[in-house]
């Protein structure tokens, strides 16, 4: 994509929790047990350089949100901001019901588990069957708030 003068509203790289983090600390130990019957020096180096790959994978398929005055980008989908209507910020309390029960079939969602934030946004597009989109964010006031906004 072409570098342009659109300026960028909003910009996220939807990471996991700290505690999915603190939680991928238990491989190298399990890798080092595991590997322990090949040799000492090979468990070592299988435990040191076990982690990275996760910590890398993670990152690379966290979705980005991108809101610009023309577009609005979550993971690999776009849709134009003329085809949105009312955003909202879904409440922590509520995410668990937005995601399952509450969840349409057609609605276009891409979730980070371990980020409660929520922003639902309908889709005016006659020509769409998606009747909303709602994804992960750590900051869904703000989003909501921006995307609500009219150029």
């Amino acid at each position: 994509m072409a570098k342009s003068d659109i300026g960028t509203d909003y910009q996220e790289r939807v990471l996991p929790g700290l505690w999915f983090y603190a939680a991928t600390l238990v491989v190298p130990l399990t890798i080092f047990l595991i590997a322990l019957p090949f040799g000492e020096n090979v468990a070592y180096l299988s435990s040191l350089i076990s982690v990275i790959p996760i910590w890398i994978t993670s990152w690379i398929t966290a979705p980005k949100v991108l809101l610009t005055s023309e577009i609005l980008r979550v993971g690999k989908a776009v849709i134009e901001r003329r085809f949105l209507d009312e955003a909202v910020a879904i409440a922590p309390t509520e995410s668990f019901a937005a995601r399952s029960a509450n969840l349409s079939p057609l609605a276009y969602s891409r979730f980070q588990p371990a980020v409660k934030g929520l922003v639902s946004v309908k889709v005016s597009d006659p020509r769409d069957s998606t009747p909303y989109w709602i994804f992960s964010t750590r900051n869904p006031e703000i989003l909501a708030k921006r995307l609500n906004k009219k150029n």
